[in-house]
């Protein structure tokens, strides 16, 4: 199903990426991950909405549900839990509310949001004019003699990069690795192989660099590179419009018991140090597509509390 979903996904990313590369090529890749993640976000909005409407219905029914849990708290014996059930059951039905209303539309996003991140851990794989530079690239590459003991040394430390016979001599497995490479490998590649050809690495350059920064690179590779200012405020960025949007989700949410509400203050504590260490881990382009999407869900939050507190819906 994942697999399915990232070929669709990188479908549309590429017409995407083709679209903004014609109009110029000079940081299409960020622009493209920006409009694709916008993209994505508006067709996930109806399960958005639907969530918020079933979140509000339980929220309003709350202080009933305990009330009922209260009446079974001594009685712990299966036929008393039992009852419970049935009358939590009827009481659902009687009310229109299902108890996995809010949870339903999180299930359906997670293979979307796996599928996601291949695709923009891969993008030279979904995108053909990346592929097709990085496959030029590998040709190249395989008609310098000695190639493949320069690619070893280059890359003895990356434990996840795995460079056998087989992946070495087959120009698919070998541009699907240099797709990987950070901007110093690619540094000490092309000083020791002199015949990669400067257009193509300026091609490659040109649609991978936005803002200054390249986005196959991570921050933490970028730190190593002395760009430590932008690394800051990207990791930062991203950390901080986490939390807004954790914050905004808690607002447009009341009648909570106070488990649910310490929960939810808790994960708006925590959320904001994992999005940051992932950001400063992975590739940028990832980053770019967290912190897009951040924004555009506290926005998104705001509109959808506006909508249901005018329409009345989920009351």
């Amino acid at each position: 199903m994942i697999d399915a979903l990232a070929q669709f996904l990188g479908i549309i990313l590429n017409v995407i990426f083709n679209f903004i590369h014609d109009i110029g090529p000079a940081g299409s890749l960020g622009i493209a991950i920006i409009l694709f993640t916008i993209f994505t976000r508006v067709l996930m909005l109806p399960l958005m909405i639907n969530q918020q409407i079933s979140m509000r219905r339980m929220q309003k029914i709350q202080p009933q549900i305990q009330k009922i849990q209260n009446k079974y708290k001594d009685k712990k014996d299966p036929e008393s839990q039992k009852q419970m059930s049935k009358e939590l059951g009827e009481f659902y039905k009687e009310n229109k509310v299902n108890p996995l209303g809010g949870c339903l539309p999180l299930l359906i996003q997670m293979p979307i949001f796996f599928a996601l991140f291949r695709v923009l851990q891969k993008a030279s794989t979904y995108i053909l004019k990346l592929h097709e530079i990085y496959n030029q690239l590998a040709v190249k590459i395989m008609e310098t003699s000695g190639y493949q003991s320069i690619l070893q040394d280059i890359l003895k430390n990356k434990s996840n990069i795995k460079l056998d016979e087989t992946v070495l001599n087959n120009v698919d497995s070998l541009q699907s690795v240099l797709s990987q490479l950070t901007s110093t490998e690619w540094g000490n590649l092309i000083s020791s192989i002199k015949t990669i050809p400067e257009s193509l690495i300026q091609q490659k350059d040109n649609i991978e660099i936005f803002l200054g920064i390249s986005l196959v690179d991570s921050p933490k590779d970028l730190m190593g590179q002395g760009v430590i200012v932008a690394v800051v405020l990207f990791v930062f960025i991203s950390a901080f419009t986490t939390y807004l949007q954790s914050k905004i989700s808690v607002a447009g949410s009341s009648n909570q018991n106070e488990q649910a509400a310490q929960t939810q203050k808790t994960m708006s504590i925590i959320f904001p140090f994992i999005t940051a260490w992932m950001t400063y881990s992975l590739p940028a382009g990832l980053g770019i597509y967290w912190i897009t999407s951040n924004i555009f869900q506290i926005v998104q939050q705001i509109a959808i509390n506006k909508y249901l507190d005018k329409t009345g819906e989920g009351e």
